[in-house]
């Protein structure tokens, strides 16, 4: 089983509110993006506290085979919110930082997926499958039938997210489950506002090491303007180099 993480500035911005995390737990994996929003210093620090949050939450929460995946995943995800709010009302420069999380716990070849927000996790073998679902406007919009997918993605309020971490007392995230067949990538949408699916899953397929990848995604991205932070997070039960 191979994980690797990367996240990059872009070409536009200059700070990095963008955060991911890999960690072996137990004989179980985890990963996590963050996305953070706020300005200035807040956003890397609300990034920074999900993810360290998240990690010692499941590391705590999973020592043995019985573990209720979905419920560890739960239970970091209040936390982390808890703690992101508690860091906010402790330091006025610190007030309105928010964060989206992916996260991703992998136990053979099963994974359980928890979202708060638009950062997202792809499942890619042969092809691309988006196997989260944004919480944010456009989305809603998209369910509700007020606009289409192909209107979504030029929408002038499409980086609006319904949830995330720290803004709210209490956070709902979603959750999925996907049989890893291939390779699992969350990201921030720093690449997928600039990478369509169909380019991510070509540049995963191509690419013999997840650090070929991740560093060809991230490439990929500021060719294509890097407006934004980028953030990737990857495994795969095996590499072929």
């Amino acid at each position: 089983m191979h994980t690797h993480k990367l996240t990059d500035t872009g070409t536009k911005r200059s700070t990095n509110e963008d955060a991911a995390l890999t960690a072996s737990i137990e004989g179980r994996h985890l990963l996590v993006v963050a996305d953070g929003m706020g300005g200035h210093a807040a956003g890397d620090v609300a990034s920074d506290i999900a993810t360290t949050t998240l990690k010692t939450a499941v590391e705590r929460a999973l020592p043995t085979d019985q573990a209720e995946f979905e419920a560890v995943l739960e239970q970091a995800i209040a936390e982390a919110n808890e703690e992101i709010q508690s860091a906010a009302a402790g330091d006025s420069s610190l007030s309105g930082m928010g964060t989206t999380v992916v996260a991703a716990v992998i136990d053979d070849d099963k994974a359980t997926i928890a979202n708060v927000g638009d950062s997202r996790c792809y499942h890619i073998e042969d092809g691309v499958e988006q196997v989260t679902v944004d919480q944010s406007l456009v989305q809603e919009l998209v369910a509700a039938g007020e606009i289409t997918e192909a209107e979504a993605k030029n929408h002038p309020q499409r980086n609006v997210v319904s949830q995330a971490l720290g803004t709210t007392e209490n956070v709902k995230p979603d959750i999925y489950t996907q049989t890893v067949d291939g390779t699992l990538l969350l990201c921030s949408d720093g690449l997928t506002e600039e990478v369509s699916d169909d380019v991510i899953a070509r540049l995963v397929i191509e690419k013999t090491t997840l650090v070929e990848t991740a560093e060809a995604l991230i490439e990929r991205v500021n060719q294509n303007g890097g407006k934004d932070n980028i953030a990737v997070a990857l495994f795969t039960e095996s590499e072929t180099g």
